[in-house]
C-alpha cells in the first residue's frame, strides 16, 4: 500500500514538474533581486553597492578635508554622468522605487484617498482667512533661478529638488545637480557650478543627487552637501562668510553593501550639522538614521567626526532641526538637538525625538507622538497624481514631513495630503507648529480649495512668529506654477492668509520619462535671511526650455510682512528647550564672524573673463538644415579686449562636440554648429575655458551687457 502511495507521489511531482516547466516556458520570469537593485535608481542617482558582506559601518568615523576654491572652477562643465545621458545610454531608469511602503499599497492608498469624504475644518484658499487680503508682501528681489538646461553643464536631471540658503550679502540656489550663487539683488556672481565640479577633490562624490543648502547664522558659514550613489554624503562648509571663494570638503560613508542612503536632509544645530535619511535594503525600506557632523572642526578645515544612530523601523525620513534667530538672540544655548519623522506612514502620526551629546555614543529619545489628522479635524489621505492644463499627470509623492524649522522656542514643518474641500480630493497643504520639548502641538492647519492642487510646500517663520509657505500649484486649466501664502501670529488659528501668484506656470509639464505621471519635486525652499525678517522662497514652475526632455525651471522671490522689524527689544522665547549639557564647545580657534561684503565682479590684474556671448542663426540646404553661430568676446581685469585666447566650449542640448577659436584684436571669435536637422530646435554653446599663456579664466567675472546669455552658455534657438 505504502509503495502504491509512493509511486502515485512520484507521478503527481513528475506531473506538477511538467506544468511548471511549460508555464516557466511561455510566462515572464519575475523580477530577480539583481534586476531590482539595478532598477532601484531614486532619480537622480545611480544604485552601486560593493556587496551584501561589507561590515556595517561604525557609528563614529572621523574624516579628513579636502579643499575647493569655487571662484577657479568653470561654470557649466559638462557632467558625463548626468542622469539624462545614463537613461540613453541604458545605465538608469527613473522608477521611484524608494518608496516607504511596496508599490502595491502605495498604489492602494491613493485609490483610497479618492473617497474621501468633504471635511469643513480647511481653510480655503478662495477666501481671505487672515485679516488682509494677501500676505507676505514683495520685498523687492525676484528673479529667474537655474532650470533644465542649466543643471548639469549639458544633459538634465529630473525632479530639480531644488534648496536655498540666504545669508547677509548672498543666496545659494541647488538643484539635481549643480549650484548657483547670487547677490541680494538677483545678480549671478558664481555658475550654475555642477555638484561633481565642486566636489572633485574627494573620488567618493560621484554619482550625486538629493543636494542640501545651509547658512549657519551663529558661524556666518555656508553648507553645501549632497548623497553621493547612496553610499557617501559629500558636505562643504564654506571657509568664510564669502561663498564664492575657498571651501573645505568631506565624505562621510553612510551606508555599505547592498544598503542605498536616500532623501538627506540637512539643519543647523549649535554644536553640529545634523541630517536625517532613509536606509533601504536591496529592494525596499530598511530603516531610517540620524547623524550629527562636528561643525566647528570643519569650518575650520580640521578632520571632522560624524556621529550615527538608527532609528525604529516605524519612523521614516527624519527632519532635523534647523536653528535661526543668532541676530535676534533668541538662538538656544543649550539642550538637545531635535528631529521630526513620520511615524507609521499613515500620513496622521509624526513623533519628536531628542539627541543630546550625539559624539559621545548616545542615542536618540523619543520626546512623544502627535497626531496631526485628529488636531486639525482634516481627513488625510496619500496624495493624488495631479493634473495639469493640457498635459499628463504629475507625481504627488506622499506625506513625509518637509523641514523642521526652530523659532523662538518652537519647530515649524509642512507636507503635502490629499483631503477633500467640498466637491472631491485635491492635494492639500498641511502645516504644524510643535513644540519639540514636549512634542505637543501649538497650532496647525489644511489648506486648499476645490479643483486646484497643492504639493511640495515649504514654510519659514520670522521673528514675530509669523509664518510663510511657498508651493506649487496646478489643475486641469492651470499650468504648474509658484504661489505662497502665510500667516500673522495672532490671525484665527489653524488659518493661512489669501494666497499670491510667484511665477505662473507656461507650458505643460514633460520630461524624458517613458509614461506618466512625471517626476516633480521632490521638494522646495522656503528660508529667512539672518535678519529674521525677510522671507526667500525658491519654487518650482512649468517653462518652456526649448525642450521636452524637462521643462522645469526654478524661481526666486522674497518677501516680508512689513509690520514685522527687529527693532527694540528680541521677544522672550517661550517653551525654549529645557538647559541640558552643552555638547561639543567652539574651538578657540575659530575665527569670528564677519560681515563679509558682497564680492565684486572685477577680477584680478591678469584675469580673463567673458565679456559677452551673441547667437546667431541661420538655414541652410534650401532649408533643411541650419546652422548656429555663437561670438565670443573675452576681456581682461578692466574690461578691455583681449587678443590671442584661446576660447574653448562644448554644444549640447541638441548639438554634440567641441569647439574652439582665438580672439582677435578686438577680443572676439566664433564658433559654428553646421548640418544641423530641422527636428533640433536648439542648441547650446558652454564656455568650459579661456587660455593664454600669463592669464588665468574667472568664470565669476563673466558678464553679459545683453542679457541673451547666462554669461557661460547661450542658446540659439532654430531660424
Amino acid at each position: 500500500m505504502l509503495s502504491k502511495i509512493g509511486r502515485i507521489g512520484v507521478i503527481l511531482v513528475l506531473v506538477a514538474a511538467g506544468v511548471w516547466l511549460a508555464l516557466r516556458s511561455v510566462s515572464p520570469a519575475a523580477e530577480d533581486s539583481a534586476r531590482l537593485s539595478a532598477l532601484q535608481v531614486a532619480a537622480p542617482g545611480g544604485r552601486v553597492g560593493p556587496g551584501p558582506n561589507v561590515e556595517l559601518l561604525p557609528e563614529r568615523i572621523t574624516v579628513a578635508a579636502t579643499t575647493a576654491d569655487l571662484s577657479a572652477i568653470p561654470a557649466g562643465v559638462y557632467d558625463p554622468n548626468n542622469q539624462f545621458d545614463r537613461w540613453q545610454r541604458g545605465e538608469i531608469d527613473l522608477l521611484e522605487d524608494e518608496n516607504i511602503r511596496p508599490a502595491a499599497e502605495i498604489a492602494a492608498m491613493r485609490q483610497a484617498s479618492e473617497r474621501l469624504v468633504a471635511s469643513g475644518n480647511i481653510s480655503l484658499a478662495t477666501e481671505a482667512n487672515g485679516p488682509s487680503v494677501n500676505a507676505p508682501a514683495p520685498a523687492g528681489a525676484s528673479f529667474t533661478s537655474i532650470d533644465y538646461t542649466e543643471c548639469c553643464g549639458g544633459g538634465g536631471n529630473v525632479p530639480p529638488d531644488p534648496e536655498l540658503a540666504v545669508g547677509p550679502n548672498h543666496a545659494i540656489a541647488v538643484v539635481n545637480v549643480a549650484l548657483e550663487i547670487y547677490n541680494k539683488s538677483g545678480a549671478t556672481l558664481l555658475g550654475p557650478t555642477t555638484f561633481a565640479s565642486f566636489f572633485a577633490s574627494n573620488p567618493n562624490c560621484t554619482g550625486v543627487f538629493d543636494p542640501n543648502v545651509l547658512y549657519d547664522e551663529e558661524a556666518d558659514r555656508y553648507v553645501l552637501a549632497i548623497d553621493a550613489d547612496g553610499s557617501y554624503y559629500c558636505v562643504g562648509v564654506s571657509q568664510t562668510g564669502n561663498p564664492t571663494g575657498s571651501w573645505n570638503i568631506y565624505a562621510f560613508q553612510t551606508a555599505s553593501g547592498s544598503d542605498f542612503f536616500d532623501y538627506p536632509h540637512a539643519g543647523v544645530g549649535r554644536d553640529a550639522i545634523y541630517m536625517g535619511a532613509n536606509i533601504f535594503g536591496t529592494v525596499s525600506f530598511k530603516e531610517s538614521r540620524v547623524w550629527a557632523f562636528d561643525k566647528w572642526a570643519m569650518y575650520n578645515g580640521q578632520p571632522a567626526t560624524s556621529a550615527t544612530k538608527a532609528l525604529p523601523t516605524s519612523e521614516d525620513t527624519p527632519q532635523p532641526l534647523n536653528l535661526h534667530g543668532w541676530q535676534q538672540g533668541t538662538w538656544p544655548t543649550s539642550g538637545p538637538h531635535y528631529f521630526f519623522t513620520n511615524t507609521n506612514f499613515n500620513g496622521q502620526t509624526y513623533s519628536v525625538w531628542s539627541w543630546a551629546n550625539p559624539f559621545s555614543g548616545s542615542s536618540p529619545a523619543k520626546v512623544g507622538t502627535v497626531n496631526l489628522q485628529t488636531y486639525t479635524g482634516v481627513t488625510a489621505g496619500m496624495p493624488v497624481n495631479v493634473p495639469q492644463s493640457g498635459g499628463q499627470t504629475i507625481q504627488g509623492n506622499d506625506f513625509r514631513p518637509q523641514d523642521f524649522e526652530y523659532r523662538n522656542g518652537y519647530a515649524w514643518s509642512v507636507s503635502t495630503i490629499a483631503c477633500n474641500p467640498g466637491s472631491g480630493t485635491v492635494n492639500c497643504i498641511r502645516w504644524a507648529k510643535i513644540n519639540p520639548a514636549t512634542a505637543t502641538i501649538a497650532d496647525a492647519g489644511v489648506y486648499a480649495s476645490n479643483a486646484q492642487y497643492r504639493t511640495f510646500g515649504d514654510l519659514a517663520v520670522n521673528h514675530c512668529d509669523d509664518m510663510a509657505v511657498g508651493y506649487t500649484k496646478s489643475s486641469t486649466s492651470m499650468f504648474p506654477g509658484i504661489y505662497y501664502t502665510g500667516r500673522k501670529a495672532g490671525d484665527a488659528p489653524g488659518t493661512l492668509q489669501a494666497e499670491a501668484l510667484l511665477k505662473a506656470g507656461e507650458i505643460a509639464y514633460t520630461s524624458f520619462e517613458t509614461s506618466a505621471p512625471r517626476r516633480w519635486g521632490d521638494y522646495t525652499e522656503m528660508t529667512i535671511a539672518p535678519d529674521g525678517t525677510t522671507f526667500w522662497y525658491l519654487g518650482e514652475y512649468s517653462k518652456n526650455t526649448g525642450t521636452t526632455s524637462g521643462r522645469w525651471g526654478t524661481y526666486i522671490g522674497s518677501f516680508t510682512f512689513a509690520d514685522c522689524t527687529t527693532g527694540g527689544p528680541a521677544p522672550t522665547p517661550t517653551n525654549t528647550p529645557p538647559p541640558g549639557p552643552t555638547n561639543t564647545p567652539v574651538p578657540t580657534a575659530t575665527p569670528l564672524p564677519t560681515a563679509t561684503p558682497p564680492p565684486t565682479a572685477t577680477p584680478q590684474a591678469g584675469v580673463m573673463h567673458v565679456g559677452d556671448l551673441d547667437g546667431a542663426k541661420a538655414s541652410t540646404n534650401g532649408g533643411r538644415r541650419w546652422q548656429a553661430t555663437v561670438t565670443i568676446t573675452v576681456h581682461d581685469a578692466g574690461h578691455t579686449p583681449v587678443s590671442g585666447a584661446t576660447v574653448s566650449s562644448r554644444w549640447t542640448n541638441g548639438a554634440t562636440g567641441t569647439s574652439s577659436c582665438v580672439t582677435n584684436a578686438a577680443g572676439q571669435c566664433s564658433v559654428v554648429k553646421s548640418n544641423l536637422r530641422t527636428n533640433v530646435s536648439s542648441v547650446r554653446l558652454n564656455v568650459t575655458n579661456v587660455t593664454k599663456a600669463g592669464s588665468t579664466y574667472s568664470a565669476a567675472a563673466n558678464h553679459d551687457p545683453d542679457g541673451d546669455s547666462n554669461l557661460t552658455y547661450i542658446i540659439v534657438t532654430r531660424p
